[in-house]
């Protein structure tokens, strides 16, 4: 019997009565839960991450921000500009789909090392080492075992793009145990939201009590991204990113690009560790300084005038642009020349007041000696980096040294500057991988702004020269010989240009770029004037030379640069370093500890990452200790060898396979670190002699 029209309206508004009972029910179980979790989650930040504590505290919400209730009884959150909640009905359902989803057809960063190089000529101990590395990975890839396909309980790293609401964290956290987390959110309304949604005060605990890492990069933009991931990577050591499980949870543009950032930077984490000799020879290179009585920067300048305008020259083909510039300008200027432009300046006739230069090996301080004739350097003051081959030092009428960060040497010279000096020496910031970087870096290290970048382009027009037309290079590398010296082949990258269209680059000087910007962006400088053709510079204008202004102004430029070399330099009051400063006992000490580590034996995958992070942490303990020299003398190799360690360990199936294959490699890496010490005790005071015949 059908029911009558007022009985179904009866019926349909009693469900509807029942509905919305229930759903206010759920919100008010929702909202004392939430308010509870937001105030534990907070304790926990306040705890383990007081500064972004701090942020949460201080964060003020818009006026419609609102966490909505599900039918599940989970929260749900419409992000700013959006129309859409992040979650169905049933958030949890739909993030665990999600969750087994990439989990089962993961997205890993993955490296090849069979590539790390095979120069049978280079005698070097890395390098030999190295040599070793690779084939034997070329030997394990040829044994066509079938790769990783799934994650398994252990990780060594998750990169995990989007926080949303973190429905999806204790999720996988559930599944697999990460040694280092790095989760990256643009919108910090969204991790606000998450604090009454998820247990992050749980997750916490969990990962701290399991030894695990876990980094928050909150409100990030992608200018940023990478710069705060390679922070973390110099905290830790790049082996904390080199083999990660990469997970999106939200869609969005801004992550979207913060994506494609990373896939494009990835190649950054791995190569420029520095390495055992390296470091060995930059040590002995400022033992040798020392000894050569040579000046070092120990301050910044006061009384000159920061106004003076100063030239930093490379060897860009767009040098050529402002040739007219500089001949009419140069004395009103501090002339800054950047490694080989000082023989292109004098082949243009403009004299140079300062040369840069940072290269260790020999054959460097050989090729400088044949390019340009004695007198001009007796003419020209040198600034160099602690790491330059010492005998520079006396071709010059002058000659200072600033210490280089992150070295042996400068670990070193920072003890002494403690004794001898009651203070540690600056470090120019940002001033590698090639001499603009160091040369700008001082400048602005001084205090000078108004700076001009000649010839600086980091990379050539796709159809252009690769080098100012008066340079010691050969136009093209199959020339002969005679008509010059070969150049780094420019290929592989782009770089938007100054003006319009792009310039090729390459991977030294698509690092060399992001360094410029990265020294601009940290003196918050807008005053530096990029002239020429050359790649856009942010932060630098782009100028044409001929739409330069003379300089009008008469700048006492000799007074300058001379009040520069007497009031920022000191020479230190020692003969040179002592035995006990060295620490040889030290080193010795460090190696057997890791042998020690190393030689436990592993039955899993995870015994054997723990074993590696072990020794990375015991390493790294000495950084900022009075031994933080042996640091940066093991640092570098260290990395070269650990990256391929944890990824062999999590690149194919069989378990078994890859712990047999990680002994070959552990037992090569011990070798090499016992060879280091041995090496070591003999040659901490020898020059670097490559390129000596």
């Amino acid at each position: 019997m059908n029911k009558d029209p007022i009985s179904q309206q009866l019926e349909s508004l009693s469900e509807k009565l029942s509905e919305t009972t229930a759903h206010q029910a759920r919100e008010a179980k929702f909202a004392h839960e939430a308010n509870e979790r937001f105030s534990k989650n907070l304790q926990s930040f306040e705890q383990y991450y007081p500064d972004i504590a701090k942020a949460i505290s201080n964060y003020d919400v818009r006026e419609e921000f609102c966490l909505h209730v599900t039918s599940s009884g989970h929260g749900n959150f419409v992000p700013k500009g959006s129309s859409a909640p992040i979650y169905s009905q049933s958030p949890i359902e739909q993030t665990t789909e999600q969750v087994e989803r990439q989990l089962s057809k993961p997205v890993m960063s993955l490296t090849d090392y069979t590539g790390y190089g095979q120069n049978q000529e280079d005698e070097r101990l890395h390098v030999r080492y190295m040599t070793e590395l690779t084939n034997l990975m070329i030997d394990i890839r040829d044994q066509g075992q079938a790769p990783l396909s799934k994650i398994p309980e252990h990780f060594p790293s998750a990169v995990i793009f989007g926080i949303g609401l973190g429905y999806h964290i204790p999720l996988l956290l559930e599944r697999t145990q990460f040694d280092y987390i790095f989760l990256i959110e643009p919108d910090f309304e969204q991790f606000f939201a998450s604090l009454f949604c998820t247990d992050w005060f749980q997750i916490i605990a969990d990962i701290d009590e399991q030894g695990g890492c876990l980094f928050f990069h909150l409100g990030v933009d992608h200018s940023l991204f990478i710069q705060d991931i390679e922070k973390v990577a110099e905290d830790v050591g790049a082996f904390a990113l080199v083999r990660s499980f990469c997970y999106q949870h939200t869609p969005g543009a801004q992550l979207n690009t913060l994506i494609q950032q990373w896939a494009k930077d990835y190649f950054r984490f791995q190569f420029g560790h520095g390495f055992y000799n390296d470091a060995v020879t930059g040590l002995a290179h400022s033992i040798h300084h020392v000894r050569n009585k040579a000046a070092w920067l120990t301050r910044s300048a006061s009384n000159i005038n920061k106004d003076t305008p100063v030239f930093i020259i490379g060897n860009g083909p767009s040098l050529d642009e402002a040739e007219a510039f500089i001949k009419r300008n140069h004395k009103n200027a501090i002339v800054i020349a950047a490694g080989t432009s000082i023989a292109t300046l004098h082949n243009k006739g403009i004299p140079v007041d300062f040369h840069a230069l940072v290269e260790r090996p020999y054959s460097n301080y050989k090729i400088f000696g044949d390019i340009v004739p004695p007198e001009v350097y007796q003419n020209t003051n040198l600034i160099g980096l602690s790491t330059l081959y010492p005998d520079t030092n006396h071709r010059y009428k002058w000659a200072g040294i600033a210490a280089k960060g992150a070295e042996a040497g400068t670990s070193m010279m920072d003890l002494l500057a403690l004794r001898y000096m009651s203070q540690t020496l600056p470090k120019i910031p940002y001033s590698n991988p090639v001499v603009a970087n160091t040369a700008l870096s001082f400048a602005l290290y001084l205090g000078f702004r108004n700076v001009y970048l000649f010839g600086v382009d980091n990379g050539k027009d796709p159809r252009g020269a690769h080098h100012s037309k008066d340079s010691i290079y050969r136009a093209r590398n199959e020339d002969d010989e005679s008509l010059g010296f070969g150049h780094l082949e420019i290929k592989g990258h782009t770089l938007p240009a100054n003006f319009g269209g792009i310039v090729v680059s390459n991977d030294l000087f698509m690092i060399a770029h992001a360094q410029l910007e990265k020294l601009l962006r940290y003196y918050d400088v807008d005053t530096c004037l990029n002239i020429g053709s050359g790649a856009q510079i942010a932060k630098a204008l782009p100028v044409k030379a001929e739409d330069l202004l003379d300089i009008e102004e008469a700048f006492d430029i000799q007074a300058t640069v001379e009040a520069i070399k007497s009031e920022c330099f000191n020479v230190f009051p020692l003969d040179d370093v002592s035995e006990e400063v060295i620490a040889l006992n030290g080193l010795k000490e460090l190696v057997e500890h890791i042998c020690s580590i190393a030689s436990e034996p592993v039955q899993t995958r995870q015994e054997a990452a723990d074993q590696l992070r072990r020794q990375a942490r015991y390493v790294f303990a000495y950084r900022d200790s009075k031994w933080g020299h042996l640091f940066h003398v093991l640092k570098g190799s260290l990395l070269y060898y650990h990256c391929p360690l944890i990824t062999l360990l999590y690149t194919y199936e069989d378990e078994a396979f890859c712990l047999e294959q990680y002994q070959r490699l552990n037992q090569l890496w011990m070798s090499y670190i016992k060879e280091i010490y041995a090496h070591f005790c003999e040659h901490y005071t020898e020059k670097c002699d490559l390129g000596r015949e």
